[in-house]
């Protein structure tokens, strides 16, 4: 960088200022984006996206069932307000960091290069959750095809894999309206299809000994890469414990952390308005979550009502609520298969698009590094990763697999994701600073952010997240599956995995300071201090500290390329004069 610098000052160039169009070449004036990189078609596609990645699978399992257990309509509270303390807030930074910086979650780090492994953390992070959530995404499929039959599979007992203790509850009620039998010792047809039809779980003694693949669920694995593949080759334009399930929900449901978001925001022209984006996004989220709510248990309690047993035996967590109690619900309706196909193609829908958001920030990212490289064949580096992590997922078609599938969503995104999102929220407020943050927005939005925003960014945010981690940490609890618990090296196994992305933070710091030079201290606040080409991609999009200091730069003042743009000035020339001289001033105050 310092020698294209340098080089640049020893060649003469006329300044973009003193030329005229036709000296532009085929430039064209009215492009807001890097035309490399890829843009939104328009500014709908930039929200409605956002929502679908944040209205996910999450909102069918992991709401309605942490909802029932944590209190019910009292969840409401600590959800809420944990939406408002860290949801909200940190949703809009990540928004500002993509779309500012038009960066991806590696490369937006020339922020501040010292907390590099922030990014490298949420990569490995969403790595590890892509290939488990493909494969929910794979059962959905294998659900999809069986309800294309005249009967569900999972409706009546009598099949090869059903045992003795298989029990048709529908229909079985007496006069009195009570069941003549004793369902404790019983199962349902959905129950047991799930279990020893679609995982044969039988075939496993445990994590250890995950079995044979089962072909069927690997195709559909296939199939559900496949899918991925050709979404993302369109790019973008196509109590204590009550208060930790809140706000892990905030982060499942709302995708904070992962770099979705960052990522989506990295392809918004830079006046896009998120502020506005981010509260129809959250709280059109929460109303989605509180809306399925209502509908999943409507559903449970007409399902407890007909088998005559409490609320508590019906409902099931995670994906027993989906391929469990959601299919044995459908065997109730009339017109079962019909309404089968409709749910699990709604489930399907759902997740494919978390899922795209999960694959585009892991090709985005590092296309962003290598851009030279990789951007130009973005397509054959998309397929190479969907490969790789198709062969990661293999491990979860095996007899075994629903004990890895536990494992990872139980470790993956735990209290990692925690420790990113706090370290990117201190990265950016402590060390790059409030003042200059918010002179960003401004730059970019017209106005600041309040004193709310300012508020959490400081300190509420940050200080919940750490208490939360400490919390969970002193509470924390062995994953169990049923009534399986797992052996000690398989717990050891997913804390380190959980630990992995913690310790990209510090190995990221300590490759930052080997980059630079000078006393320990000095190669700190080097490597602490914001790249050279930090700032907006755009030159007329880079006003007061951030002019001229991309390579190449021609323009002594991008204002005048909107000047002669727009023909005149507009209110984010306005912006821009009032960012020039509150920094202005800011020098003066210095000296």
């Amino acid at each position: 960088m310092k020698k294209l610098q340098r080089a640049h000052l020893r060649k003469p160039v006329t300044p973009d200022l003193l030329m005229t169009p036709s000296d532009q070449g085929d430039v064209d004036l009215d492009m807001d984006f890097a035309a490399d990189r890829g843009n939104w078609t328009g500014k709908l596609d930039f929200l409605l996206s956002c929502i679908g990645y944040c209205v996910g699978l999450g909102n069918v399992w992991r709401f309605p069932y942490r909802a029932y257990t944590n209190g019910g309509g009292a969840f409401l509270v600590p959800y809420f307000l944990m939406l408002a303390i860290c949801g909200i807030p940190l949703f809009f930074l990540e928004l500002s960091l993509g779309q500012f910086s038009s960066l991806g979650p590696l490369a937006v780090w020339k922020i501040s290069p010292l907390f590099k492994g922030a990014g490298a953390a949420m990569l490995l992070i969403v790595g590890l959750v892509a290939i488990y959530y493909n494969m929910i995404i794979a059962y959905v499929l294998f659900y999809l095809f069986a309800s294309l039959t005249s009967d569900l599979p999972w409706e009546h007992c009598g099949n090869w894999w059903n045992t003795e203790l298989c029990l048709e509850h529908r229909g079985s009620k007496d006069g009195n309206g009570a069941l003549p039998l004793n369902l404790t010792y019983t199962v349902s047809p959905s129950e047991e299809y799930w279990s020893r039809y679609v995982l044969h779980i039988q075939g496993s003694q445990g994590i250890g000994s995950p079995g044979e693949i089962r072909w069927n669920l690997c195709l559909c694995l296939l199939l559900a890469w496949v899918i991925v593949f050709l979404c993302i080759l369109k790019g973008v334009k196509s109590s204590g414990k009550v208060w930790i399930e809140a706000a892990l929900q905030i982060f499942y449901s709302l995708g904070v952390g992962f770099g979705g978001l960052l990522t989506f925001a990295s392809y918004n022209t830079f006046h896009q308005n998120i502020y506005r984006d981010t509260f129809i996004v959250t709280l059109g989220n929460a109303i989605t979550s509180i809306l399925a709510g209502f509908a999943i248990f409507s559903v449970l309690g007409y399902m407890s009502q007909e088998l005559g047993v409490p609320v508590d035996q019906v409902a099931k967590a995670g994906p027993g609520l989906a391929f469990v109690v959601y299919p044995q619900a459908m065997t109730m309706l009339p017109l079962s298969p019909f309404w089968s196909f409709l749910f699990f193609f709604m489930l399907l829908t759902l997740g494919l698009d978390s899922q795209f958001a999960f694959l585009e920030t892991i090709v985005t990212a590092v296309t962003d590094e290598f851009p030279y490289y990789l951007r130009p064949k973005k397509a054959v580096f998309s397929g190479l990763i969907c490969m790789a992590m198709y062969l990661m997922g293999l491990i979860l078609t095996t007899d075994g697999g629903m004990y890895w599938l536990v494992l990872l969503d139980d470790y993956s995104a735990s209290f990692g994701l925690m420790v990113v999102v706090i370290t990117t929220c201190l990265a950016v407020t402590r060390v790059y600073g409030i003042q200059r943050f918010c002179r960003d927005i401004h730059m970019m939005l017209g106005f600041k952010p309040g004193f709310y925003f300012r508020a959490c960014w400081l300190f509420l945010s940050p200080a919940t997240l750490l208490a939360l981690l400490v919390y969970s940490i002193v509470k924390y609890q062995p994953s169990e599956y049923g009534s399986y618990r797992f052996p000690p090296w398989a717990e050891l196994l997913g804390i380190l995995m959980g630990l992995l992305s913690c310790l990209m933070i510090p190995a990221g710091m300590l490759v930052a300071v080997l980059r630079e030079e000078g006393s320990l201290w000095e190669r700190l606040q080097q490597a602490s201090r914001p790249a050279m080409d930090w700032g907006p991609s755009l030159e007329e999009n880079r006003t007061g500290m951030y002019v001229a200091t991309l390579a190449g730069s021609q323009s002594p003042k991008p204002l005048m390329v909107h000047m002669r743009k727009y023909g005149g000035i507009t209110s984010f020339e306005n912006t821009a004069i009032e960012v020039d001289r509150e920094i202005a001033e800011e020098e003066e105050s210095m000296m």
